[in-house]
C-alpha cells in the first residue's frame, strides 16, 4: 500500500502547543487579577469591583450573561443597566463562541488540572461520543436552574455558578475575614465531583454559566477548521483524545459545547485542524471512516 502523501509536513511538537500556551497564560492572568483584586480593593483601588458573575468597571457594571438572565428572572423586569451590562459578554459568546470557559473562568483552569492529574493516577478514558451523551443534560440543567430561580425569586444560576464561587472565595476571605459557609460547601462539592463523578461533567453539561455561552454563538462564529484531505488520523484521532472536554472536533456541531480551547487545533499532527471564521467543524465536512 502506498503511503498517504501529505499537503504539509507534520508539525513539531513546539508548533502544536502554540495555542495552549497562550490560554493558560490568559486563564493565569484572569485567575491572578481576581486573586489581588479584593487585596487591592481593601488599600483604596475601587475602579474595578466584584466578581466573575459581575463586575463594575468604573460606571460600567459587567454581568455574566446567565447571572444576569437569572437575575432578571427573579426580578420579574429586565433593566436598561441589565442589558447594558451583559451586551459585552453576550457579544464576545455570540462571535467566539463559550471561549470564557476555556480561556477566562479559573474554575475551567482548576477543573483541567484536577483532571490531568486524575488521568495520571487512575486514568479514564472518554465514553464513546462522549459530547453528544451531555447534550440533553446541558441544556435541561440550564433550563431547571433558569426556572426554579425565577420561581423562588432568586438569581440560582448565579448562586451555583463556579465562575462566581471561585472568584468570590479571596473577596469573602479578604473582606469578610471568613469563608462563607456556603462559598465553601458549594466549591468542596464541585471539587468532589470533579474527583469521583464523570469526567468534567460540570464544565461540560452541569454549568449554567457555560450552557448559556454555548447556545448563544452565531451560526458562523470564530470555530475550528476541519480539512478532511489532510487528516491521516483513524476513527479515534488525536485531536479528540487531546480535547479537554472529549469532543472529536471533526464531527461536533454547534452546540455540542466546543469552547474553542483549541487544544485540538494543537494536537493535530498533520495540520488538518485549523482556526478561523465559519461554522463548527461538524457542519463542513466528515472525517474518513477509517479504523
Amino acid at each position: 500500500m502506498s503511503r498517504p502523501v501529505l499537503l504539509e509536513e507534520p508539525r513539531s511538537s513546539a508548533q502544536r502547543r502554540q495555542w495552549t500556551r497562550w490560554r493558560r497564560l490568559c486563564q493565569a492572568l484572569v485567575a491572578l487579577f481576581y486573586l489581588l483584586l479584593p487585596w487591592l480593593n481593601v488599600h483604596g483601588y475601587r475602579q474595578v469591583v466584584g466578581t466573575l458573575a459581575s463586575l463594575k468597571i468604573g460606571s460600567l457594571d459587567l454581568t455574566e450573561p446567565a447571572a444576569g438572565l437569572a437575575a432578571a428572572l427573579g426580578a420579574g423586569r429586565v433593566s436598561v443597566v441589565l442589558l447594558v451590562g451583559v451586551a459585552p459578554v453576550v457579544g464576545l459568546a455570540l462571535l467566539a463562541g463559550p471561549v470564557f470557559c476555556s480561556w477566562v473562568c479559573p474554575w475551567g483552569l482548576l477543573s483541567e488540572g484536577v483532571d490531568r492529574l486524575h488521568q495520571r493516577l487512575l486514568p479514564r478514558p472518554w465514553r464513546e461520543r462522549a459530547w453528544v451523551r451531555v447534550r440533553t443534560v446541558r441544556w435541561a440543567m440550564l433550563a431547571a436552574a433558569l426556572l426554579l430561580g425565577g420561581l423562588l425569586a432568586m438569581p440560582l444560576a448565579a448562586v451555583i455558578s463556579a465562575p462566581r464561587l471561585i472568584t468570590s472565595l479571596p473577596l469573602e476571605v479578604i473582606y469578610l475575614r471568613i469563608l462563607s459557609p456556603v462559598t465553601a460547601g458549594l466549591l468542596l462539592a464541585l471539587l468532589a465531583l470533579e474527583v469521583f463523578g464523570p469526567r468534567r461533567l460540570w464544565c461540560r453539561a452541569l454549568c449554567p454559566v457555560g450552557a448559556l455561552a454555548n447556545y448563544l454563538r452565531f451560526p458562523k462564529t470564530l470555530a475550528v477548521r476541519f480539512a478532511p484531505e489532510r487528516c491521516l488520523c483513524p476513527r479515534l484521532p488525536l485531536c479528540h483524545l487531546h480535547c479537554p472536554w472529549g469532543i472529536d472536533p471533526r464531527q461536533a456541531g454547534r452546540f455540542d459545547g466546543c469552547s474553542n480551547c483549541l487544544a485540538c487545533v494543537d494536537g493535530c499532527p498533520s495540520g488538518a485542524l485549523t482556526v478561523g471564521w465559519g461554522s463548527p467543524v461538524g457542519r463542513q465536512s466528515r472525517p474518513r471512516d477509517d479504523s
